[in-house]
């Protein structure tokens, strides 16, 4: 059975680009991210912490990479949102920030 994505002004095309450059961005190792100038990366309590008090952010929606590593979307009631990665190590880097977050809904339906 088929899903179709209820999106708002997002375009699958963009929805499957923005998809791919997001998981080879998490697939990067630690080091990587500092060697790229990823200076923020810190233990994830210290990152949670500071995304909260900052701008009101908390876990919205969390996943397992294959090479486990746990991504994470941290978002406000605002809009605002933040893509964390955090590696095995227990190091935290942020990936992607921005505004106007929204969630997508899935929607099943026989055949579709």
């Amino acid at each position: 059975m088929k899903r179709l994505l209820k999106t708002s002004n997002i375009s699958l095309g963009n929805l499957a680009t923005g998809l791919t450059v997001f998981i080879g961005l998490a697939l990067m190792t630690p080091q990587m991210a500092l060697a790229q100038g990823a200076s923020t990366c810190a233990q994830r309590d210290k990152v949670v912490t500071a995304l909260s008090n900052a701008y009101n952010e908390s876990p919205v929606s969390i996943g397992l990479t294959e090479e486990g590593s746990v991504i994470e979307v941290m978002a406000s009631t605002d809009g605002t949102f933040t893509i964390v990665v955090t590696h095995p190590n227990g190091l935290t880097c942020p990936l992607a920030a921005g505004k106007a977050w929204q969630a997508i809904q899935s929607i099943k339906g026989d055949g579709v």
